[in-house]
């Protein structure tokens, strides 16, 4: 190595060296702004609650605003992206080129006698190109994989329907749990006052040593049990007005109130199909089972591309060039050329591949039974839960309605002194907690209400909403909920309301799967 050589090699090294990448953890001054930048980000644009909220003002808001749901949005907005980006692909390659070129003495020559040199070009040339170039197989293959990215981006909007039905159910389940803590807490704290009250003039009995101190021990022994079940109960209330923000994206903190927290009526929801309907159904609509037919298109594309790769390709390019070279006799010229190449090695790895893109349709196509018997498993379960719960709910229903003529009889009884102040306080607290339990049994039905329509697939919102306002959002809802109770579903324009709008082949095997089911 030159000495002249070292130095620079040297100094290459000292600068690779300070190129070198190393961890650098944020600082403290951009964490908080970033955590600055994420409170201000996460109950930004979104319109405030000026009045009770009905179940359709939640589910609305919950849609609008969840976070999750957000997500998904953006998932599809990707995705649709991509696929734009796939076609975009599709065009011919189109490149236009510039340089320049300089050296520091001039391209000669010699004769073949090497007795005299000649200059062949300028030692300073610059030159421009435009051309274009189409390869036929890789467009094939590039349309094909356009066809997969469309059937991915169904997919993704299959898995916001998803998020869509969970978030929904989860909605209703949860408006329904924090009316029952509304209509609760408001008795809540006189009872506890009650019970407080009690149990401190029988601790100063129990001090003073008045009275029977075993009966006024177990007698306090009783209240302290009492309130330990009405704190835990009053806790598990104020978080279930917490879950209901959180869905809806609210601070957990934040005052709302609900307008069914101020009746008493509690209409029982039905459903208006048969298990067979609602299994059709469930089978035209599951995000899953949507979602498994585009995964199949899929698969069948990956058959098809394995055999386009066997092909030949063909190339076809053009181009307009110019030099600034004063040897050049032409200064600008067009072009073009047609080549033909074949990887031959395709042909070996076309068995390999073409075996692979089978075995995945297959695997798809059993995956697709497996998913189609686990949704009409889904959809049987939904209704039995729904039932059972429908019966919960009476039964509780008709024990807060006795508890409730019992605590007016221990009160009149009260009046009359003819029941001491503990009998009272148990009725009373007994009384609070099964009108708790109805109230959460209603709950629990609603819920499981909300989860057959998941288990069929069916979208909340209609095609044609006017616009993005939650008043807008709310309306579409309540329509939907008011078809879903006459057996009127709209999954996103596939609508399959009777049985005889089915064909006779998906009746058929969904009639013997259910025979072969109730048989086993």
């Amino acid at each position: 190595m030159r000495k002249g050589m070292v130095p620079v090699a040297v100094m290459g090294m000292l600068v690779l060296a300070g190129c070198a990448v190393k961890p650098e953890p944020l600082t403290q001054a951009e964490n908080d702004s970033r955590v600055q930048q994420d409170l201000s980000r996460l109950f930004a644009n979104q319109e405030k609650i000026d009045g009770p909220l009905t179940l359709d003002d939640a589910i609305a808001r919950a849609l609008k605003y969840n976070l999750d749901h957000r997500l998904k949005l953006m998932e599809e907005a990707v995705s649709m992206g991509q696929l734009d980006v796939a076609n975009v692909n599709l065009l011919p390659d189109v490149v236009a080129k510039t340089g320049w070129t300089t050296r520091n003495n001039r391209d000669s020559t010699y004769n073949e006698q090497k007795t005299s040199t000649s200059v062949s070009s300028d030692r300073s040339i610059r030159k421009s190109d435009l051309s274009v170039s189409w390869n036929v197989l890789d467009f094939a293959i590039g349309y094909m994989r356009a066809h997969q990215q469309a059937d991915m981006a169904l997919i993704v909007a299959e898995r916001r329907r998803q998020v869509i039905h969970s978030v929904v159910n989860e909605t209703r389940g949860a408006y329904w749990r924090a009316v029952a803590a509304d209509r609760a807490l408001k008795n809540f704290d006189q009872v506890l006052e009650r019970v407080r009250g009690a149990l401190g003039r029988s601790q100063k009995q129990v001090d003073e040593g008045l009275g029977g101190q075993l009966d006024a021990l177990s007698y306090q022994e009783d209240l302290l049990v009492t309130l330990r079940e009405l704190e835990t109960r009053r806790r598990q209330l104020i978080e279930a007005r917490t879950e209901l923000a959180v869905l809806m994206n609210i601070h957990p903190d934040s005052e709302f109130t609900l307008v069914d927290s101020d009746t008493d009526a509690h209409p029982l929801p039905s459903i208006a199909m048969n298990s067979d309907q609602l299994e059709l159904e469930a089978l035209h609509n599951r995000s899953e089972l949507r979602s498994e037919a585009y995964q199949l298109r899929i698969n069948q594309r990956d058959s098809k591309i394995a055999l386009i790769q066997m092909v030949p390709g063909l190339n076809f390019s053009a181009g307009i060039n110019h030099t600034t070279d004063s040897y050049k006799v032409n200064s600008r010229w067009y072009d073009g050329a047609l080549n033909l190449s074949w990887n031959l090695m395709q042909v070996f790895k076309a068995p390999a591949n073409m075996k692979l893109a089978d075995s995945q349709i297959e695997l798809s196509k059993v995956r697709s039974l497996a998913l189609s018997m686990a949704v009409i498993s889904q959809v049987n379960i939904a209704q039995l839960r729904f039932n059972h719960a429908v019966d919960d709910f009476k039964l509780a229903d008709r024990i807060s309605s006795v508890q409730g003529r019992i605590v007016n009889s221990m009160q009149a009884q009260r009046s009359a002194s003819a029941v001491g102040e503990s009998d009272e306080i148990r009725a009373e607290v007994r009384s609070l907690l099964s009108g708790l339990q109805r109230d959460m049994a209603y709950a629990d039905l609603q819920a499981a209400y909300g989860q057959v329509f998941a288990s069929i697939g069916v979208d909340p919102l209609p095609n044609d909403v006017a616009d993005d306002s939650l008043d807008s959002v709310a309306d579409a809802i309540h329509t939907v909920m008011n078809q879903w109770q006459n057996g009127e579903y709209d999954a996103r324009g596939i609508a399959v309301t009777k049985e005889d709008d089915v064909s006779p082949e998906i009746r058929e095997t969904v009639m013997t799967e259910n025979k072969t089911a109730a048989a086993q």
